[in-house]
């Protein structure tokens, strides 16, 4: 039976019955409000449907506590870890999950929380400041900092699963003693030369994309490892402000 054929019984209904004009009235209503509400919930649903990515972050990793050799002064007192620079590449909000040398795979659900250049800084700094109890470690820019003694800066090239398919880390390293008045990455023109070395790290297959950030952050707790080994054989300084006035010298006149 067609739709015009029922709408034409119901109005015959409708006049011949008492009270049937008001039923039908009744059930049209219902039938246009449950429309409505099928459509209201449809709407909802899309409107959840549409989730963000899923943040992830690096993590500070334990690691064995260096002593200094005997006889030697230890880690400068005042450490800053400089932002690292990271290659173009990789400096993206969403996360790399593979570098095969040609082709970046970049994820398409999952990102990072910070910047990746602030993330590896701070867990860096914490990597660092656990390994060196008796140095104060600070990130560059941060709220609350001191004058420097030594500098340590991290150049990323490689920060995924790499070729082999294990999870990489290529870098270069620089630990470097603060000069008065000397700029960062400068100090060897005050007689102390930077240690500057090629850093290339391997960690397990990652199976997911929590798995590689897992083995990312082992992988810069043995960066801090190195570091805090060069960190403790620097010759012992005192910092000095480049603002610091030379005390007056007093002239004494000929005669």
């Amino acid at each position: 039976m067609t739709r015009h054929m029922k709408g034409q019984r119901l109005a015959r209904f409708s006049s011949s019955v008492p009270g049937a004009a008001r039923a039908v009235r009744q059930l049209s209503r219902r039938g246009v409000l449950r429309g409505a509400g099928c459509a209201a919930m449809a709407v909802t649903l899309a409107g959840c449907g549409g989730s963000g990515p899923t943040l992830y972050t690096l993590s500070v990793v334990p690691g064995a506590v260096v002593t200094p050799a005997e006889g030697a002064a230890g880690a400068p007192a005042y450490i800053e870890v400089r932002q690292p620079s990271v290659a173009s590449g990789l400096d993206r909000d969403r996360v790399v999950t593979a570098d095969s040398g040609y082709k970046l795979d970049v994820s398409a659900g999952d990102a990072w929380a910070d910047s990746l250049a602030g993330q590896v800084s701070r867990v860096l700094a914490g990597d660092l400041a656990q390994r060196l109890p008796r140095s104060n470690v600070f990130v560059e820019n941060d709220a609350v900092t001191a004058e420097p003694q030594a500098y340590v800066e991290l150049s990323l090239s490689r920060f995924s699963t790499g070729p082999s398919g294990l999870v990489e880390l290529d870098a270069i390293l620089s630990v470097q003693p603060a000069m008065a008045g000397v700029p960062a990455g400068q100090s060897g023109t005050a007689g102390v030369p930077p240690f500057i070395q090629r850093v290339t790290l391997q960690g397990p297959a990652a199976s997911s994309t929590v798995s590689m950030v897992q083995a990312l952050s082992q992988l810069v707790g043995q960066v801090a490892d190195l570091a805090a080994q060069r960190l403790s054989m620097l010759p012992a300084s005192r910092p000095v402000s480049p603002h610091a006035e030379t005390p007056p010298t007093r002239k004494t006149r000929a005669r």
